[in-house]
């Protein structure tokens, strides 16, 4: 699908990507609601109005405008409707609106780009409704998040009519195509609104109908899920899916009682390695690899909401795996062969597309499984460095001695590696005998977590790498107060002496919950729900954006480990894994865990 042209640049670089606004703040004139200034009759202005609804009036919820040269905040009414007045400013706009549906925390956007202009007050009045389909169609437009264009609106920004017609076009079309709700000739962002309210739940109009249909597919918690993967759809990469692939897998709904698992296209990626590429389909609760290789029935797990089974076949080997899906859309998993008696646990996140422009700066890496030159736990190891991807495609690597000298990133000098984008929309690392390859997923928060792999074909023997990264960018995390709560699935795998030998625990993920209890500086006390054990976190320690759980006693008597935490804002997930390599019991910790709700 071809991109819209960037229409509006600045003399720097934009934060973000935008294909329908330039870089910059706007200007220093604000707009408000009826507080507003009568502006001079000269003075141009923007009269805006419109309703905010789901299907239902989102009433009294907070909104807020960027135009050309203006900004300005208004409160819905009961009916969802919204009206303010920015002197000084011009089309076109961008709108976000702030508020709560049936206990559900909404944030949906919309763009006006044309109106009319009275001639002797220079007034000129647009409307923009502000609904869960002009979110879908702000996507499709921008090639992005809609709250990503919204943070970077500014002044010089611009789009076309032609340009908003198109993307309206293509997604009322795939709307059709997929759930065959028809929306005719009603333009969703100027037509009339009347929502239904809580006095007249029956008093929508035509339109306010249709979106009761919407919302029958695509409920409001599995809104951002299914924008952030229009948004990507709407992106370069052969990888990508489109639109209508989107839409198509949107129809199908999510696992029960779970909307941010969503039915569609997914990566996965183990412990070893090993990756492959999955459709799931949470109507017909099936999961089926794009191989052929793998075939499983789903089984949505009765006592606990996000979390699911799968049972069948890869090839002529039975399987059995466990999945548990974290808030942002992205899962941790147990698998286990039931043939060979190998398990693992790994990854899974909707495949999308990126560009070589996203991978650009300096990531912290963690890297981890098993490597054969290494003999720490028989093989396996993890180890933490940095990579910087230039924008002339060339590679840094540096190693990072955490448990010595963290602040040490020692350069890799003899290393000449480059990256490549690959067709299935991931990249590939040249001049690694390795041949490391990557794949992106970027969470609905917008935050782009790099999963990586030295063991794509799977291969099991003793002397090749079967290893796994994960890329993220690190920043400071922020000491949280005391009560509060994280909510988490946690999955592990544990290598150990058992008898003499070498064996492998793999534990099923496992919902559980930490509350702090108290704050001193960085360093956290923590009690776990499950078991009521207390624990001692020291945040951005020994580098920012880790954690180190210090060693300690559990209520039965028996100690546990201490393990760094690597932590991936925005995606959910944490690994903990082992602070010493060696020790009276050489156990080899790895433990991912997603946030839940």
């Amino acid at each position: 699908m071809k991109r819209i042209d960037v229409l509006a640049k600045s003399a720097t670089a934009c934060a973000v990507l935008l294909l329908v606004a330039a870089c910059g703040g706007g200007g220093s004139t604000s707009g408000t609601g009826s507080q507003s200034a009568a502006p001079a009759k000269s003075e141009p202005s923007v009269q805006l109005s419109g309703t905010a609804a789901t299907g239902a009036a989102l009433a009294n919820a907070s909104v807020a405008v960027k135009c050309a040269n203006a900004q300005g905040t208004a409160t819905t009414d009961a009916s969802g409707k919204y009206s303010l007045k920015l002197t000084g400013g011009a089309l076109p706009c961008v709108i976000e609106v702030t508020g709560e549906q049936g206990g559900v925390a909404v944030t949906l956007h919309s763009l006006a780009e044309a109106g009319s202009t009275d001639s002797g007050s220079g007034t000129t009045s647009a409307a923009a409704n502000v609904t869960p389909l002009t979110e879908m169609i702000v996507a499709q437009l921008s090639a992005g998040l809609p709250s990503d264009l919204f943070a970077a609106f500014g002044s010089g920004a611009t789009v076309s009519s032609e340009q908003l017609v198109a993307a309206t076009n293509a997604v009322l079309s795939a709307i059709k195509d997929a759930t065959g709700i028809d929306l005719g000739t009603i333009d969703p962002f100027k037509a009339p609104l009347v929502a239904a309210t809580s006095s007249a739940p029956s008093g929508g109009n035509l339109y306010d109908n249709l979106l009761d249909q919407l919302g029958a597919k695509v409920s409001i918690e599995a809104l951002p899920q299914v924008v952030n993967q229009i948004a990507n759809s709407s992106g370069s990469g052969s990888g990508t899916a489109g639109l209508g692939e989107v839409m198509q897998a949107a129809q199908k709904g999510p696992l029960a009682g779970c909307p941010v698992a969503a039915s569609g296209t997914y990566r996965l990626l183990d412990h070893y390695g090993r990756t492959s590429v999955a459709e799931l389909d949470f109507s017909a609760m099936t999961y089926k690899s794009l191989d052929g290789q793998s075939s499983y029935a789903l089984r949505a797990d009765s006592t606990t909401p996000c979390q699911f089974t799968g049972d069948g076949t890869r090839g002529t080997d039975s399987v059995h795996m466990d999945f548990a899906m974290g808030n942002a859309g992205l899962a941790v998993y147990r698998s286990q062969n039931l043939t060979t008696g190998r398990d693992s646990v790994g990854y899974l996140f909707p495949v999308q597309s990126h560009t070589k422009a996203e991978m650009v700066g300096e990531w912290t890496m963690l890297h981890a499984g098993f490597v054969p030159s290494e003999d720490s736990w028989s093989g396996f190891g993890h180890w933490i460095g940095k990579l910087t991807f230039g924008a002339d495609d060339k590679i840094q690597v540096c190693d990072i001695d955490y448990r010595n000298a963290p602040g040490t990133c020692v350069p890799e000098t003899d290393a000449n590696l480059t990256l490549s984008a690959r067709a299935d929309g991931g990249f590939d690392v040249n001049g690694d005998p390795l041949a490391p390859q990557f794949f992106g997923y970027r969470s609905p928060s917008g935050a782009l977590t790099v999963f990586g792999t030295t063991n794509p074909e799977g291969i099991n023997i003793n002397t090749n790498d079967q290893s796994h990264f994960i890329l993220t960018k690190h920043q400071v995390q922020a000491v949280p107060a005391v009560g509060t709560v994280s909510k988490y699935f946690d999955v592990q795998f544990i290598r150990q002496m058992v008898n003499g030998a070498w064996a492998n625990v793999v534990a099923a993920p496992v919902p559980d919950a930490t509350t702090i209890t108290s704050v001193d500086g960085n360093t956290v006390t923590r009690e776990r729900a499950s078991d009521k054990r207390k624990d001692t976190v020291h945040y951005n320690q020994p580098l920012p954006g880790l954690r180190l759980r210090d060693a300690g006693t559990n209520p039965d008597g028996t100690s546990f480990a201490a393990v760094y935490q690597f932590t991936m804002p925005g995606s959910g997930v944490n690994v903990s894994f082992n602070a010493q390599v060696t020790g009276p019991s050489r156990t080899y910790l790895y433990i991912p865990s997603v946030q839940r709700n």
